[in-house]
């Protein structure tokens, strides 16, 4: 269904009504009319449209999408534009979210199914004075759980730079370490490049000026520290990403170390043998080689040398 309207009453007595073409619904202060639309289908927007009295602004503005967060202040009521992502979604992709305010009526208009507007039914569905809630406040509700969808991706990016900080440590996973370290970082600009913008459109409502639109009702004083938390909870998230990164280099530092530690070790332990080896090479005459039995006096004297130099560097804790 691509239209979906529900009127809630202050008495409890909830129901979703069909908006026929044309028709004016009646709605009051102890009524409250909600008209989601998961589809810029131009009829459906007129219905939507004629069942509030909706300015001709105003639906030119749901009836495309704008790729940019904004207010548009009309006479009698106000169209912000959001970015929204789906929680779970591990791309981040952005949905335009368009909300209509007006006394006591709310208009959603997205493209396709958007899991915030989902679960924030959801959480109302059993409650039965969402009728004595204005606009505003039923608003509220509605930019409160698109917020929540980005604090539950920075939720699942968190959990996945954990999984990244083992990963950092192990051996030989160079490689789908870094494809993963570019995979969250590039997925954490694209939820900061939603968001962020959101301030454009969400910062006027704490405007005094704003308090003239009085008959929507109050603007909930904590929409903008919610918002604010959420862009400083990806902050964060990058934060901890440089964080694993450096750890990565840390641990590929320490690996540099001890491969140029067992070279250094293995130079120092041949090099009494190469020594002696040389020596003994020479082109000149010695009593010594007038006994045959000499050489293994000459490979053990080596190994004597390469024994004391492994024993030095046990005593010094270099190995």
């Amino acid at each position: 269904m691509t239209l979906q309207a529900v009127l809630y009453d202050a008495s409890g007595d909830d129901r979703a009504i069909e908006l026929d073409a044309g028709e004016t619904v009646r709605f009051d202060r102890d009524r409250l009319l909600w008209i989601d639309l998961d589809d810029r289908d131009i009829g459906d927007l007129a219905q939507a449209a004629a069942a509030v009295g909706l300015e001709r602004e105003g639906l030119r503005r749901l009836s495309r999408e704008d790729r940019r967060s904004r207010l548009l202040r009309l006479p009698e009521r106000v169209v912000l534009t959001l970015g929204a992502v789906d929680a779970e979604d591990p791309d981040a992709r952005r949905h335009e979210l368009d909300i209509v305010v007006g006394a006591n009526h709310v208009i959603t208009a997205h493209d396709g199914p958007l899991a915030a507007i989902d679960a924030f039914r959801a959480e109302i569905d059993q409650e039965d004075q969402l009728g004595r809630l204005d606009a505003a406040a039923f608003t509220a509700g509605l930019i409160d759980a698109v917020l929540t969808a980005f604090f539950r991706q920075t939720e699942s990016i968190e959990r996945e730079i954990d999984a990244l900080d083992e990963l950092a440590v192990r051996a030989r996973a160079d490689d789908l370490f870094l494809a993963r370290v570019l995979t969250l970082r590039r997925r954490i600009a694209r939820l900061r490049r939603i968001l962020a913008p959101n301030r454009e459109a969400l910062l006027p409502l704490e405007r005094p000026d704003f308090e003239l639109r009085a008959d929507l009702g109050p603007v909930w004083p904590g929409i903008v520290p919610r918002l604010e938390r959420a862009i400083d909870g990806l902050e964060n998230a990058r934060e901890l990403l440089v964080g694993s990164f450096d750890l990565y280099l840390g641990r590929a530092s320490q690996r540099t170390n001890d491969v140029m530690k067992a070279l250094t070790l293995l130079s120092a332990v041949a090099l009494p043998g190469v020594v002696v080896a040389g020596v003994m090479g020479m082109n000149f005459k010695a009593p010594i080689f007038d006994n045959p039995d000499n050489f293994l006096v000459v490979i053990g004297a080596m190994i004597a040398f390469s024994l004391a130099v492994l024993g030095v560097a046990r005593f010094r804790h270099w190995v």
